[in-house]
C-alpha cells in the first residue's frame, strides 16, 4: 500500500510539474517548438537547449517511475521493453488526448482497465490486435482524444450560447499588440 501511495504521490508531483511548466513562458516556447520548431528557431530560440532541459525533466520523471514500478512487480526482465508496451503508451496519450495532460492519465486509466479486463479471459490472445483497433478508432473518430474532444464541444456549445468558448490550455493564444 505504501509503494501505490508513494506512486500516487510522483504521479501528482509529476503532474503539477508539467502543469506549472506548460503554464510558464517556457512552455509557452515549447508549444511554439511543437508547432512550428524552425519559426522558433527565427525567432532566435536555441531550440536544442529548450529541447535538452525537456528531455533532461522527462529521464528524471522517468527514473522516478521505473523506481517505483520495479518493487511493485517484483522483478523486471527485458520484456517489460518489448515494442508493445511503447507503444501502448502512445495509445494512452491518443486515447486521452494530444496535448492535454490529464488526457494521458485519462487514457492510461482506460488503456489499462480493458488490457486488464481483456487479458484474462478467452480473449487474451487478441489483445494486441484490440489494441490496435482501438488505435484505429481513436485516430479516425476522435483525433482530438477524448479530453480534446470534450474540451472542443464545450468550447462549441459556448460560442454558440454567445460566450468565448474555452480556450485549449494546449495552444498558445495570440495576444494582441499593445
Amino acid at each position: 500500500a505504501a509503494l501505490f501511495a508513494a506512486s500516487v504521490v510522483a504521479l501528482g508531483i509529476g503532474f503539477y510539474l508539467c502543469r506549472v511548466i506548460v503554464r510558464s513562458k517556457f512552455g509557452k516556447v515549447l508549444i511554439a517548438i511543437r508547432d512550428a520548431e524552425a519559426r522558433t528557431r527565427f525567432l532566435g530560440y536555441r531550440v536544442e537547449s529548450y529541447k535538452l532541459l525537456v528531455f533532461t525533466v522527462s529521464a528524471c520523471m522517468a527514473g522516478i517511475a521505473g523506481a517505483l514500478y520495479v518493487p511493485q512487480v517484483g522483478i523486471i526482465n527485458p520484456s517489460e521493453f518489448a515494442p508493445a508496451n511503447s507503444i501502448e503508451a502512445v495509445i494512452w496519450v491518443a486515447v486521452g488526448g494530444r496535448g492535454t495532460l490529464v488526457g494521458a492519465v485519462i487514457g492510461a486509466i482506460l488503456v489499462n482497465y480493458a488490457k486488464t479486463t481483456f487479458t484474462s479471459g478467452a480473449l487474451a490472445p487478441y489483445w494486441l490486435f484490440m489494441l490496435g483497433g482501438l488505435f484505429v478508432a481513436v485516430t479516425l473518430l476522435l483525433p482530438r482524444g477524448i479530453v480534446g474532444t470534450i474540451v472542443y464541444w464545450w468550447s462549441e456549445r459556448s460560442r454558440f450560447l454567445g460566450g468565448n468558448g474555452a480556450q485549449d490550455p494546449g495552444i498558445a493564444q495570440p495576444r494582441p499588440a499593445e
